[in-house]
């Protein structure tokens, strides 16, 4: 009977009688896992030794081969027979120590792949049925296939079932494909008890089954492809990529044909560099076209825009009116001028042709202002035909 009296200060409820406490499946999975790690890493380290030690029979190896040297060269040339004995000797040496390197460091290498966890780390590419880039798929498998050397399980039909070293490897190196593409091509190109080599042509066939009506529709693509709104960069990537799948296809792209591609698909807003980069000879390269582009791309950025260019020449020529005595306004017209006054000045503007202001006061004040008014209507006179009044 447990003793009532102990109270539990945590406020946790114990768990029940013959219950696991939270979190040991968790601690039990990682214990697992440091154990494969410890054991992957006892596996590698027993391989660097292997590896040391045929390294230093090599060495000796070596060392006996250029004593045997040595020696013959001091000898006087009599035993000629016991000199090729000791030369056979030493190649045979040799060789037995480079064999046994190569199989420690394949050991070594085999060992560093079975300790791979998650191959996508490797691959970052996951190929799907509806993908287009099975070309950098496959090459970058084919990549991680030669750092670990794997890769007659895949290219070749080379086959060793009795071998349990092969038929261990064979099953990382379909664990490794399965892992790499996506879950539908999987169910797909799979089938149970498959090799890797097996898997490996399944993908293939999908991919390039249909070889001819794809490079159809692919080179019909790349010739109607045009920049529109994208990059230079993205641009000329799609470009690159298209010629890639081409041939992959077996319709393999010239860059000769990729750049006048990539020349004919410009916008408008490219169309000087096109045309100076078709008169060039010979043609440049694709990379050098690409960086042409990319600098006519930032000098168009750091242009000003053509409204302000605009702006900025119509200023210009004000000033330099200014400069040269002033701008001088255009001059109303005499309605306009005649409206824009006020209603006194008005009443007392001289009608054109005449001057009858002046000639009422005339009237009131003699000969003088008759004179007055008389040259006062023919200014009015002279004014009137010309087309307007200058206040």
């Amino acid at each position: 009977m447990p003793d009532s009296s102990v109270i539990d200060v945590s406020g946790k409820t114990p768990p029940p009688d013959g219950a696991a406490p939270p979190g040991a499946e968790d601690n039990a999975e990682r214990a697992r896992i440091a154990k494969l790690r410890e054991a992957a890493l006892l596996r590698a380290e027993e391989a660097d030794r292997e590896a040391a030690a045929a390294q230093e029979e090599i060495d000796a190896a070596l060392a006996r081969l250029q004593a045997a040297k040595e020696r013959a060269a001091a000898q006087p040339s009599g035993d000629e027979d016991g000199q090729d004995d000791e030369a056979d000797a030493g190649d045979f040496h040799l060789h037995e120590a480079l064999l046994q390197q190569e199989a420690s460091v394949l050991l070594n290498l085999h060992a560093q792949a079975v300790a791979v966890q998650n191959i996508r780390s490797l691959v970052p590419l996951v190929l799907d049925i509806n993908s287009t880039f099975y070309g950098h798929w496959k090459q970058s498998f084919l990549d991680v296939l030669g750092k670990y050397s794997l890769e007659r399980h895949v290219p070749s039909d080379d086959v060793a079932p009795a071998s349990p070293s092969w038929v261990r490897m064979n099953c990382v190196v379909r664990t490794w494909l399965l892992g790499a593409i996506s879950d539908d091509l999987a169910d797909t190109v799979s089938e149970r008890g498959a090799s890797a080599r097996a898997i490996w042509l399944a993908i293939e066939s999908q991919f390039l089954g249909n070889r001819t009506t794809c490079a159809l529709y692919a080179d019909q693509e790349f010739r109607a492809f045009s920049q529109g709104d994208l990059s230079v960069i993205d641009y000329c990537r799609r470009f690159k990529r298209m010629a890639e799948d081409l041939r992959d296809l077996g319709q393999p792209i010239t860059e000769y044909t990729l750049v006048l591609s990539i020349i004919r698909g410009l916008n408008e807003r490219f169309s000087a560099i096109g045309l100076h980069l078709r008169r060039t000879t010979p043609l440049p390269k694709f990379i050098q076209v690409r960086d042409d582009l990319r600098l006519e791309e930032l000098t168009m950025a750091k242009a000003p825009p053509a409204a302000a260019l605009a702006a900025l020449s119509g200023g210009g020529s004000g000033t330099s009116g200014g400069g040269s005595g002033g701008s001088t306004p255009s001059p109303k017209p005499a309605q306009q001028q005649q409206q824009s006054k006020p209603a006194h000045q008005q009443q007392q503007t001289p009608s054109s042709g005449s001057g009858g202001g002046f000639q009422q006061r005339g009237k009131r004040g003699g000969k003088r202002y008759n004179k007055g008014s008389d040259n006062a209507s023919s200014y009015g006179g002279s004014q009137g035909a010309s087309g307007g009044s200058t206040p």
